[in-house]
């Protein structure tokens, strides 16, 4: 008999990084196995679901201790509980996949109370004081996507045999299935030119502005670079001056949000990411199926998939001495670009199709369906990250936290 299985999401009302990874799961899930409910205050996430048939509700989700007001809405927090336990008692919920960290505030509390296996599965990274208020580790399971978000965890005290790293899968016959667009002639770009590329919303932990003053450097040696800029965001008017005021404002193209990013990446010569920080960054592995070699920061889980010189061009996250640098490689050695985009496609093939990487979570459901969690983990577990906040005021001088 299928397992029903409770997803409960909060983020923003948008479709990005966490939303896409949990639709794709759900898309993958063997049907004949488990069958979602999902909980959410994303609205644009319910609508997704509703196309593909997926029963779901939409709340409000108020945080205690969160960054939003009301801050401390006790009140909201115990129905939250309250309504969690009436959704496990109404759908029946066999198992509860938290995703994102801010649901276990409540979440945890009510699998404990109707007696039913949970697991988080974290996105990103959090800082001290969301792994303290949002309860993390008083979650039984987590699923980490890279080994870099899972380690500040470890750090705290977090048992490592209840903890699962699963890198993030992409649809690759999918995304391998979009047409190449012609971006020379959409964009009416020289043929001779090569043609950069990054993808991303305009925010500043996605380095864009760091491309860019990279990619100043770089043309004055090879004067027929140029950057294609896929995404859209809050910093896109601050990005367009910064072009022109770099004397870029013909060699830089901002071409907005794209549904066939692939496509574009196919029409162009090399990926790009100026990331300052990353979690995973499962665009590179687009970037991998669209056969195109990639450069990288040496940062965040990007190094447990992009191996320097083997499937992809890495350099140090600081600065941009090491970015130009890398630019340059990739502009003057056309058959070792062929050599890192052919390996790339290949390990993407291999471990990270969604396929692969679904069933190594339905792994996890298994084991926690079948078994108690291996650390039974107490509420005081809760406040593990307390040592690591204490140990960074005295390493750091008592400025971090």
């Amino acid at each position: 008999m299928a397992k029903n299985i409770l997803f409960v999401h909060y983020g923003d009302d948008w479709i990005r990084g966490s939303e896409r990874c949990l639709l794709d799961l759900i898309k993958y899930l063997d049907s004949r196995a488990y069958r979602p409910f999902v909980w959410t205050n994303n609205r644009e996430l319910t609508k997704q679901l509703g196309l593909m048939n997926v029963p779901s509700e939409l709340n409000h989700f108020p945080l205690i201790a969160g960054w939003k007001a009301p801050r401390f809405d006790v009140a909201s927090w115990l129905n939250l509980i309250e309504y969690g336990c009436k959704l496990i008692e109404r759908e029946n919920i066999d198992l509860i996949h938290v995703n994102s960290a801010a649901p276990c505030q409540w979440m945890v509390a009510a699998a404990r109370i109707k007696h039913i296996p949970l697991v988080t599965q974290l996105h990103c990274g959090y800082t001290v004081r969301d792994r303290l208020t949002l309860g993390v580790h008083a979650s039984p399971h987590v699923i980490s996507v890279s080994r870099h978000v899972a380690m500040p965890l470890l750090r705290d005290g977090y048992p490592v045999e209840n903890l699962s790293v699963v890198h993030n899968g992409i649809d690759v016959n999918l995304l391998e299935a979009q047409e190449k667009v012609d971006v020379h002639q959409t964009l009416s770009i020289p043929e001779h030119d090569f043609i950069f590329a990054t993808v991303g919303s305009m925010i500043h932990r996605k380095g864009i502005d760091r491309i860019m003053t990279a990619l100043r450097h770089v043309t004055l040696e090879h004067p027929n670079a140029c950057l294609v800029v896929i995404g859209d965001g809050p910093l896109r008017d601050k990005l367009e001056s910064q072009a022109d005021a770099l004397h870029l404002g013909d060699r830089i193209h901002f071409v907005g949000e794209q549904h066939n990013v692939v496509g574009w990446l196919k029409g162009c010569d090399a990926f790009i990411s100026g990331a300052r920080s990353e979690a995973f960054g499962l665009v590179l592995a687009e970037a991998a199926i669209a056969q195109i070699p990639i450069i990288a920061p040496y940062e965040g889980g990007i190094p447990e998939f992009i191996h320097h010189k083997d499937t992809g061009i890495l350099y140090p996250n600081r600065g941009i001495g090491g970015m130009t640098k890398a630019m340059r490689i990739v502009v003057n050695n056309p058959n070792l670009c062929r050599e890192l985009a052919s390996r790339a496609y290949q390990y993407i093939h291999t471990h990270h199709d969604l396929e692969i990487t679904c069933r190594k979570i339905e792994k996890v459901y298994v084991q926690l369906l079948s078994h108690e969690p291996k650390t039974q983990l107490g509420f005081f577990r809760t406040f593990l990250p307390l040592k690591t906040f204490v140990s960074n005021r005295i390493t750091m001088g008592g400025q971090h936290g």
